[in-house]
């Protein structure tokens, strides 16, 4: 009867071996797949996401820079046609108020300003342009 129970005992004390092996050897592999296989990977994975992630966001900041450096440019090319016509405006009202004298000449140096000599004048500068291009 003892050989009975320990041959029944036995069986059952292999069985439940037999499953704590199993799952040792399981958790075991699993173990070492996680650790060479699925890690990496997801760490790999993970690099590439960040590694886009962040050039996306350096060419947005370069992007955003370029349009504040357009804008400071745009407004200085403003400033200055608003400059530089305003300084041929002047220039064509100093050139008339030149012309205006010279015609209104009427001194006792001896020079009498004849109609080919305001010509000539108007001439010698370059015709007033309306605006920069």
């Amino acid at each position: 009867m003892m050989f009975g129970l320990l041959d029944k005992l036995g069986a059952t004390v292999a069985a439940v071996a037999g499953l704590i092996v199993g799952a040792a050897v399981t958790f075991a592999a699993l173990q070492l797949y996680d650790a060479w296989i699925d890690d990496p990977a997801v760490a790999r994975a993970a690099r590439e996401g960040f590694v886009a992630a962040s050039e996306k966001l350096a060419l947005q900041g370069q992007i955003e820079e370029m349009r504040r450096q357009f804008k400071v440019a745009e407004a200085a090319a403003a400033s200055d046609r608003a400059r530089a016509e305003a300084a041929n405006r002047d220039a064509d009202d100093a050139w008339k108020r030149y012309e205006t004298a010279v015609a209104a000449d009427g001194g006792d140096d001896g020079c009498r300003v004849t109609d080919g000599d305001l010509d000539w004048l108007r001439h010698a500068r370059p015709a007033p342009r309306d605006g920069l291009p």
